[in-house]
């Protein structure tokens, strides 16, 4: 009920959190298949649709949330025509039901804030009621054999259970019970009329069988043949009782259960509650069972709901027994030599098994823990269909998307990080790839473009690639607005490979769009895309061929909590050198050094590499202690290498990715700090802006 701008629902923080649970869930199903229904939508995704919204309709009857029930009950109308066969899936329907989606968000967000936001569902569910009337209705041959009727069987086991329970005076009757399309709650009603059956007498059969009732599965209609001492006038007016439930009974004898029963006009029950039962069996679907009926099932999985907030606790604890086990092992090897000097080798190979044994357990904990907090990438990728059909319809193209691999797992922490770089790079795919439908037709390909989005594991890392089959990226525009934009000079420009013009496209300011609009063309979005990406110590590529097309991949870590590092000493400071940078460690002496344009390098393997003063390069101005031997790290990013010189190597290690903190914040060349053996902070290296700075020296040089 509202009270001026306040919003009053019975329920208390734990069920606020359970209820937004719930639509969140349903409203992202919602989300993503709703687009999917356009054209000639597979009957299961119609059901599935339709009990999202039937689902989410309970929920907001339940809490008193009338706005939200009502326009789910119109949504649910219209899903229901289509499920019955009688409205086709049509481009002005799924707009009426995402328009519809887009305030249940809001709506579902009231019940969060007691906030009434002002939504007016009228309109909405007036586009839903036209969708509903527009054109004649389609009455499918599938919704007309479903409504003429359907037979059902009584097992031999099931009618010897009645013979045997069957008491004297005992009546057996056959029920159909239908209720109102405007009830809000019918599987209470179903469970209701259990109920008081039960009361009445014995049920025998269901149908929908009652644990279907029970879990909710059911819809506006039920058949159940059960057992009573009552007169048939009593049970009518017992069962009239029950709210929007119409009664039609009528009494079977023994020899009746043997022939098929018939149910006249019942409506169609979804097809996830059509299953056949022991006590009830629908005639059509008497046909042998497969071979394999008998096997046992493996159980299903079972999962629980852990609140984000608890798992980074436990997270954080874990990278505390982390660090706890690398100090431990730390000064295991110092007492290792002095116990066994002291002739104590008992007591030394003792305390190196429980260390060792503390080290595996801790190892372990933390995989696990890790695992909990992986998601499917599908999370993501679901919510791209409806991202590609409306920025399609802002640009006037025809667009297909597909998609891969969306059972990939990586840390939730990844997943928050990639949804906006990944909304970029696909309506950049749409807007500037892919042609529109004439241009497709003039250049002899299909009018519908196609975009891809495929994820994939490699060892720690995973890859994300968005494909399309769009005129490719024009490099002679490339060369010609980096010098208009005085980005780079003309003869750069003009020098550069493909390869090299390529990465213009991630320079700041540069667009190729040949008019501004909403959905791009600002001269924002893949310099922005490039930079996130790096910050989360991933990298990204890009590949385009002239005419047939462009593939963006994006390689990230699998998690950011943790990560491999080489450890090394700066002028005194220690830094974490992220191991997927590192490509080769050397000793400076030994290195094959050269001077050019008085810049010095390191050739390797056929290349020349830039050294830097690690320590220099992160803006440590302080005098440099000398030492003896000094090493050199070679380092990667992209096809981008150069060589970093540091004063000592303390080895490979797994470090715990801390934040640097709202005191120091963001500081150029680090992402964070981690807390080594020795309880001494170290500095976690930005690998990828470091080397992108040389690149920049190196052609502004």
């Amino acid at each position: 009920m509202a009270l001026g701008n306040r919003l009053q629902f019975d329920l208390d923080d734990e069920d606020i959190k359970l209820f937004s649970e719930e639509a969140e869930e349903q409203l992202e199903l919602l989300d993503t298949s709703l687009v999917q229904l356009e054209g000639e939508p597979d009957p299961e995704l119609v059901q599935k649709v339709f009990r999202a919204a039937h689902t989410l309709k309970g929920s907001a009857a339940t809490i008193g949330h009338k706005k939200m029930a009502g326009l789910t009950h119109a949504m649910e109308t219209v899903l229901d025509a289509l499920r019955q066969g009688e409205k086709q899936a049509t481009t002005q329907m799924v707009d009426a039901l995402l328009a519809a989606l887009d305030a249940l968000c809001i709506l579902a967000h009231e019940v969060v804030t007691r906030i009434d936001a002002g939504v007016d569902t009228s309109p909405l569910e007036a586009n839903l009621h036209a969708v509903l009337e527009a054109g004649d209705r389609v009455v499918s041959a599938t919704a007309v054999a479903e409504n003429t009727g359907a037979s059902y069987l009584m097992t031999p086991e099931a009618i010897a259970a009645v013979h045997a329970e069957l008491k004297d005076g005992e009546t057996v009757f056959f029920a159909e019970f239908a209720i109102d399309t405007d009830c809000q709650l019918p599987s209470i009603r179903c469970y209701q009329v259990l109920q008081e059956l039960d009361e009445l007498g014995a049920v025998h059969a269901s149908w929908p069988e009652r644990a279907s009732v029970e879990a909710g599965a059911t819809e506006f209609s039920l058949v159940c043949i059960f057992a009573s001492s009552h007169a048939e006038e009593q049970l009518k007016s017992a069962l009239e009782n029950v709210s929007d439930v119409s009664t039609s009974l009528r009494i079977l004898s023994i020899d009746e259960l043997s022939a098929p029963i018939t149910v006249s006009g019942a409506p169609p029950v979804p097809k996830d509650t059509r299953r056949p039962s022991l006590t009830l069996v629908e005639e059509s679907d008497r046909s042998p069972a497969p071979a394999d009926a008998a096997r046992p099932k493996k159980p299903a999985a079972q999962s629980v709901r852990i609140d984000v907030q608890r798992l980074d606790g436990l997270m954080n604890l874990v990278g505390e027994l982390v660090i706890d086990r690398t100090r431990l092992q730390q000064v295991r090897q110092q007492l290792t030599g002095l116990l066994k000097s002291a002739n104590l080798t008992e007591l030394s190979d003792n305390f190196e098994e429980t260390t060792t044994h503390l080290a595996r357990v801790t190892d372990k904990l933390q995989e696990e823990i890790m695992r909990s907090r992986m998601l499917p990438v599908r999370s993501v990728l679901t919510r791209l269909p409806r991202l590609v059909r409306d920025v399609a319809a802002k640009c006037g193209k025809k667009v297909e998307l597909t998609t891969a691999g969306e059972e990939t797992e990586l840390d939730r922490s990844v997943i928050e990080e990639i949804s906006d770089p990944l909304v970029h790079i696909l309506r950049n795919a749409v807007d500037h790839g892919i042609e529109t439908p004439e241009e497709r037709r003039a250049a002899g390909k299909p009018e519908t473009g196609v975009v891809s989005v495929t994820a994939w594991n490699q060892e720690t890392y995973i890859y994300l690639s968005v494909k399309d089959d769009g005129e490719g990226i024009d490099t002679a525009t490339l060369r010609r607005k980096v010098v208009e934009k005085g980005l780079l000079s003309r003869e750069i420009a003009e020098n550069a490979t493909e390869e090299q013009v390529l990465q213009y496209i991630f320079f700041p300011g540069l667009s190729t769009a040949k008019t501004l609009s909403d959905v791009s063309g600002r001269g924002v979005g893949m310099d922005i895309v490039r930079t996130n990406i790096e910050r989360l110590n991933g990298q990204i590529t890009l590949k385009s061929t002239r005419g047939e097309g462009s593939e963006v991949v994006i390689q990230l870590p699998l998690t950011l909590v943790t990560t491999k590092a080489l450890m090394v000493i700066a002028n005194d400071t220690a830094y974490a050198i992220p191991l997927v940078s590192v490509t080769e460690v050397l000793a400076e002496h030994n290195a094959d050094l050269d001077s050019v344009n008085g810049q010095r390098t390191l050739r390797l393997r056929g290349q020349l590499l830039p050294m830097v003063e690690l320590a220099t390069a992160l803006g440590d101005a302080r005098p440099r202690r000398l030492v003896a031997t000094r090493f050199v790290v070679a380092a990667k990013h992209g096809e981008r290498r150069v060589a970093f010189v540091v004063d000592q190597l303390l080895g490979e290690q797994d470090v715990v990715v801390k934040s640097l903190g709202e005191l120091v914040g963001n500081h150029k060349g680090l992402t964070g700090a981690t807390i080594l053996g020795d309880g001494t902070l170290g500095l976690i290296v930005d690998t990828a802006s470091l080397i992108n700075e040389q690149a920049r020296i190196a052609v502004s040089a």
